[in-house]
């Protein structure tokens, strides 16, 4: 039986890793799980929970309210960061870190920290502090990633001699507005960004795939994890989202992962170690009619991945900056306080005029630019 720490139980990578573990054919049992304040979806999940112990809420009202109506479970009452304090227990195996942006990073530095394992699907850690993730696992921890084009990777690279790869290439399925013209963004609404259309995921990560944001972090990602350099990776849009990276070689052939769009299969894949199991999982029907369909990646269209890419070129805490920001617009945008447009606009323009980064990276520097560019963003935009 191998404990189970579920960082961000609410989402949708964390609602998927309870419903695996509960139809799995392997001995995985969820005993810890946080939230930030949606405890009626953890309502629901507890049947799903049998060997639930402790409960980390960071609203403190709805974590009160929780443990009022759960005294049989150990609830986390405290104003300080609860993931932090969970992932700081002794008594579990493996941690799937599920939180949404930046504040996955501690929660992810404490797991490796307590020598467990890191089932990594906050791209944040990586893209904030990939360093720091990199200097704590010489000494601790291990880390899988969850990440659909990290699992195919790690999958692809187990069957390729790297000196004879040219190109890294990770797939993208060009998000919901993949076929708007760039003229029309003016006019497109949260509803119209939140409808992906191959994915079912939250409404930060799925701004970021309209973007290309998310795509960008998963270049930063792939640096950290392979030790590839970002000059060597380039993307590739398929439809299906079907293919979900790819090599390519010297002599111009291709190694490519196929598969269907089930997050169960990669979590799998991490939660096992890198093994593939059997599960429930979705499956590719190849007796039917069955296309694969790809097209160029216009950086014209997408001109926040550019910027990623330079951003994370200057080094220190720039990322830490530029991912702040985007949170931040994303969630004004979600609230229907800026346009699409303006949202694009004010994060290209604030990234490029008004960065505050340190030299020095450390959780503590980290943490202060990230608080400054909010302050930033609070200041212009409220």
């Amino acid at each position: 039986m191998k404990r189970v720490l579920l960082l961000g139980c609410t989402g949708s990578i964390g609602l998927q890793t309870i419903d695996l573990t509960k139809k799995s054919l392997t001995d995985f049992h969820i005993v810890y799980v946080s939230l930030f304040s949606n405890i009626e979806i953890l309502e629901e999940s507890l049947k799903d929970l049998p060997y639930l112990e402790k409960v980390a809420i960071q609203n403190p009202q709805k974590a009160q309210e929780f443990a009022l109506k759960h005294p049989e479970y150990q609830v986390i009452l405290s104003t300080d960061d609860v993931n932090v304090i969970l992932a700081g227990e002794k008594n579990y195996d493996k941690a799937v870190n599920a939180i949404t942006g930046a504040a996955g990073f501690q929660a992810s530095m404490k797991v490796l920290e307590m020598n467990k394992d890191l089932c990594l699907a906050n791209k944040e850690s990586l893209v904030i502090g990939g360093e720091l993730i990199k200097e704590q696992l010489k000494k601790s921890g291990r880390l899988f990633p969850i990440d659909s084009e990290h699992v195919a990777l790690s999958k692809l690279f187990q069957h390729a001699n790297r000196d004879e790869i040219k190109k890294v290439i990770i797939t993208a399925s060009g998000g919901s507005l993949r076929d708007v013209p760039v003229d029309k963004y003016k006019d497109v609404t949260i509803e119209e960004v939140l409808n992906h259309p191959t994915w079912k995921m939250g409404v930060r990560i799925t701004v970021d795939s309209a973007t290309m944001v998310n795509k960008g972090f998963e270049f930063i990602e792939a640096c950290y994890l392979f030790d590839w350099p970002i000059e060597n990776i380039k993307p590739l849009i398929n439809d299906e989202s079907r293919i979900h990276s790819a090599l390519e070689f010297k002599d111009n052939s291709y190694l490519f992962e196929v598969g269907p769009s089930d997050m169960k299969i990669p979590i799998s894949f991490a939660l096992n170690e890198n093994k593939r199991v059997k599960a429930d999982f979705k499956s590719v029907d190849f007796d039917r009619k069955c296309s694969l369909n790809f097209r160029k990646f216009d950086k014209e269209k997408y001109p926040l991945f550019d910027l990623v890419l330079k951003t994370f070129k200057k080094g220190g805490t720039a990322m830490a900056f530029l991912n702040a920001v985007d949170e931040e617009a994303i969630m004004r945008f979600a609230a229907k306080k800026i346009s699409f447009n303006q949202m694009i606009e004010y994060i290209q323009s604030t990234v490029e005029n008004e960065m505050v980064t340190f030299d020095v990276v450390d959780k503590k520097t980290i943490q202060i630019t990230d608080q400054m560019a909010r302050k930033i963003v609070k200041s212009e935009l409220d």
